[in-house]
């Protein structure tokens, strides 16, 4: 999580009836192209393997794929619940913060972006009436508030958010095999996407909107080289100039190359990250000076977050430094000859980012989107009508007797552009998608650290002659 205007968690995979989990749907081109059950899934895995060939691929992820982790619910929250994530974070929420509140939420029933546009438009015209305070409310039940105390509660709202997407969730169920192995879709997709990729293609590039450190902590465990524009060791400063430069492998004594090396990607992170903070520096030889983005370990709790916040000005706030050029990174990337984007956890709530891909495919015709959503193209009793009508295949969704939902998503599944597909239902998570991905064939899987380490033990144990411990069965 990562920015709330992406694709909501779906709170259960079965229908009322009783049915079991939701079918996977495969739509190109508006076409249903294949109802995917538990051991049927290959016209999506060859398609996405055409898509791993092509010569540019960009990868686009949202919250979505963080919501088996515990990316926390931004929508449909009570006050008390808004209140719960601020202690959670290690707030102290006052009377007054639960009396604003509950003036600018009466209804008890918040969007976390609309709560947040609300403190943000009530500051912003007390500010411009030059006023210290604001009223809020209507007839006996308006109150006036301090405007320090309306910026106070959204300053607290912001670092909640962020600390709620410091995942995996401190505390948080998750379900198996994610409550022993956390990591294991995040890195089994990115091993699977890189190691399908012929050598002499381009890098893949990652755009996340998300502000967790979950696809580099999981490039980590994987071991796996990745380019996040920031330059220095000790002192990281964000330079995108580094996202020119690649990794290759050399002969260490003469240094000449010997080849690129393998597994290495691109990271660049939209909307921000919570391991970034902000600083105003002076250069020592002209005196002038400049914004600088630092990546740290550990942040004091006064540091600004460099971070794009759920509000109404966030399209705004796109057109600042670092923002608006990462997004021009993403804007070229996509306008690239033969270029493949999978959407992933993405809802298409950012108009700054909906823009990029639109105009590009309405440019751009070597450019082909697959996008992954569990939930945003039909009905749940929908989607199991179609699971379960097998002469569905080859159907229009209206010619199945079936409407899509009012979506971004949707209209995308509907259109009749081959260019475009769209992967729904249970198949559509993106822990269900990381297993969906063609396999790396004769490259062999990827092992996790603990399997590695396992095997490690067995075979110092065998040298030994003493009993091994029991391997892992685990190949991610």
């Amino acid at each position: 999580m990562n920015d709330a205007g992406d694709s909501s968690p779906d709170a259960s995979t079965s229908v009322e009836d009783g049915k079991g989990p939701l079918p996977g749907l495969f739509l190109v081109g508006g076409v249903i192209k294949e109802l995917i059950s538990s051991g049927d899934a290959h016209v999506v895995r060859e398609h996405l393997s055409s898509l791993l060939q092509v010569h540019n691929l960009v990868v686009l992820f949202g919250s979505g794929a963080s919501f088996h982790l515990g990316s926390p619910q931004t929508r449909n929250l009570t006050n008390e619940q808004v209140l719960e994530l601020i202690r959670t974070a290690g707030g102290d929420p006052t009377d007054d913060d639960v009396e604003l509140l509950s003036t600018i939420n009466p209804s008890d029933n918040g969007d976390l972006e609309q709560l947040l546009n609300g403190l943000q438009l009530a500051a912003s015209l007390a500010k411009q009436a030059g006023q210290g305070s604001v009223a809020l409310g209507s007839g006996s039940s308006a109150r006036t508030f301090p405007v320090d105390q309306v910026n106070t509660l959204r300053s607290k709202i912001n670092r909640a958010l962020a600390a709620a997407c410091r995942l995996p969730a401190a505390g948080a169920k998750l379900a198996p095999p994610f409550d022993t192995d956390p990591l294991r879709a995040h890195r089994l997709f990115l091993a699977r996407l890189v190691r399908n990729r012929r050598a002499n293609l381009p890098r893949p590039r990652i755009f996340t909107t998300n502000y967790d450190l979950v696809i580099e902590q999981a490039l980590d465990e994987l071991g796996y080289p990745y380019i996040d524009g920031f330059s220095g060791t000790v002192d990281r400063r964000l330079n995108l100039a580094y996202y020119g430069l690649d990794f290759h492998r050399v002969e260490t004594t003469t240094q000449s190359v010997v080849a690129r090396a393998e597994g290495a990607l691109y990271l660049h992170k939209v909307h921000g990250s919570l391991n970034w903070r902000s600083s105003l520096e002076r250069d020592r030889a002209t005196q002038l000076e400049s914004l600088e983005v630092k990546q740290v370990t550990a942040g004091n709790e006064g540091d600004e977050l460099v971070l794009i916040y759920p509000t109404a000005a966030k399209e705004a706030d796109t057109l600042a430094y670092p923002y608006s050029d990462l997004l021009r990174l993403l804007g070229d990337a996509v306008q690239q000859e033969d270029t493949a984007v999978l959407v992933v956890g993405y809802g298409f709530a950012d108009a700054h980012i909906n823009r990029l891909l639109l105009r590009s495919l309405a440019t751009n015709s070597a450019l082909n989107v697959f996008v992954a959503d569990p939930k945003a193209v039909l009905a749940d009793e929908d989607l199991v009508t179609v699971g379960e009508n097998r002469d569905a295949v080859g159907l229009f969704l209206a010619e199945a007797g079936v409407a899509p939902k009012r979506t971004a998503i949707a209209a995308l599944a509907s259109g009749r552009d081959s260019r475009v597909a769209v992967l729904t239902g249970e198949s559509g998570k993106f822990s269900e998608l990381a297993e969906l991905m063609p396999e790396a064939g004769s490259l062999g899987s990827v092992s996790s650290p603990t399997a590695i380490a396992a095997l490690i033990d067995a075979l110092e144990s065998a040298a030994r002659g003493t009993t091994p411990a029991t391997l892992e069965s685990d190949s991610v």
